[in-house]
């Protein structure tokens, strides 16, 4: 019953679709202890994106998938887009920490923004159509639920492995992730991936889907340290979108 607590409390947190008041009765607000159920979020968010491919699914691939990504922000309000549009501007237009740490925090976005939420967006839809090109529409939805899932994951683990970056922002209000909250949300992301991927492409898709998100959670990991020290509330959406990125493109190299 707590884990669905939980998972009711980080829909409200990591999406647009509506969850009554009442999960939050005796809740002490602090997301950071509903992290290990966000996979199981993940897995709720992707469903109206799943039956928009459903229902796609004889349209040119291009314009389902598309459709697919729409959807997907529409669902989650954005939160992921903006935080990696915040980054991108932050990490590349200040020269200095505490400079980049401002320019994130501003609400307006600049031509890193810009450029970071193009690319994103393109990437997401060109690597889907490629994946609904080659696999059936079961597959195909599979991979969809199994990458929104396996992205949040990899986001609850990014969270509890960074020190926060800035005192009094989003993600350091909302606490710190313990290690067995965030081992347990990987655990349940792992699980997923190889049921999802491997019913999709093999054993293969699973190896190289899970290898592309260890190297991007890794090197963005690294990048965040270098250039702010830490974690932000916009550094958590960029990787999940960098997350959702690799395992898709490990899953097309697979196929």
């Amino acid at each position: 019953m707590e884990l669905l607590n939980e998972t009711m409390r980080s829909l409200a947190f990591l999406s647009r679709l509506p969850v009554s008041t009442r999960w939050f009765r005796d809740y002490d607000g602090s997301l950071a202890g509903c992290v290990r159920s966000f996979p199981i979020a993940g897995i709720i968010i992707a469903m109206p994106a799943a039956l928009v491919l459903a229902a796609t699914s004889a349209l040119p691939a291009y314009a389902s998938a598309l459709l697919v990504v729409a959807v997907l922000i529409v669902t989650t309000g954005a939160l992921h887009e903006d935080g990696l549009a915040d980054v991108a501007d932050g990490f590349y237009g200040g020269g200095s920490p505490q400079r980049r740490l401002e320019i994130m925090k501003d609400s307006a976005i600049g031509s890193y923004g810009t450029l970071a939420l193009i690319l994103s967006v393109l990437l997401r839809t060109a690597l889907l159509a490629t994946v609904l090109g080659e696999l059936g529409l079961l597959q195909s939805l599979a991979v969809l639920i199994g990458t929104e899932a396996v992205s949040r994951a990899a986001l609850a683990k990014f969270w509890q492995s960074l020190p926060s970056a800035r005192v009094g922002g989003v993600a350091d209000q909302a606490g710190t992730p313990t290690a067995d909250a965030a081992n347990f949300a990987l655990a349940i992301g792992g699980v997923v991936l190889a049921l999802s991927f491997g019913f999709a492409a093999g054993v293969l898709a699973i190896v190289a889907a899970g290898a592309m998100a260890t190297l991007a959670f890794l090197g963005f990991s690294a990048l965040c340290r270098a250039k702010i020290g830490g974690q932000t509330g916009d550094t958590l959406g960029a990787m999940q979108q960098f997350a959702t990125i690799s395992l898709l493109l490990g899953l097309v190299i697979a196929l």
